[in-house]
């Protein structure tokens, strides 16, 4: 493996713990190796350890465009792990849901936010109330 490699594991392990850029490649078969070292070389190698951001606010900004695009809820479920692991509390990874909504729509965010709610409770993390009159 590269310094690049070494350097996005290093990036990846402080989101999710140790040894799981590792885990990530070598989990993966044949060909599907090679996509999933370039993934952690350069999101992880390359964009992560830029400056002038924190771990936590590089996690909401990964939540924010997966509810955006939609339809990832394999990856949605993992940086919703990510966030809680670098700090971010429920009710942050929640109101970053809330807050995409203008911007991709409610059925976008209402999709996510039921993947958001149901990894948070896998958790074992306690889900905060509504701030609003209940119907």
């Amino acid at each position: 493996m590269s310094d690049r490699f070494d350097r996005g594991a290093e990036w990846f392990d402080a989101v999710y713990g140790e040894g799981r850029g590792r885990g990530l490649v070598e989990q993966q078969t044949g060909r599907a190796q090679d996509l999933a070292r370039f993934g952690v070389e350069f999101n992880f190698g390359d964009l992560y350890s830029r400056p002038g951001l924190t771990l936590a606010q590089r996690e909401l900004l990964s939540l924010a465009s997966l509810v955006t695009i939609g339809g990832l809820e394999p990856q949605l479920r993992g940086h919703t792990r990510g966030a809680l692991h670098v700090g971010c509390t429920p009710e942050e990874i929640l109101e970053t849901v809330i807050h995409v909504v203008q911007y991709c729509g409610f059925p976008k965010a209402l999709n996510a936010i039921r993947v958001v709610t149901d990894e948070l409770v896998l958790q074992g993390r306690d889900i905060p109330p509504a701030l609003g009159p209940q119907p």
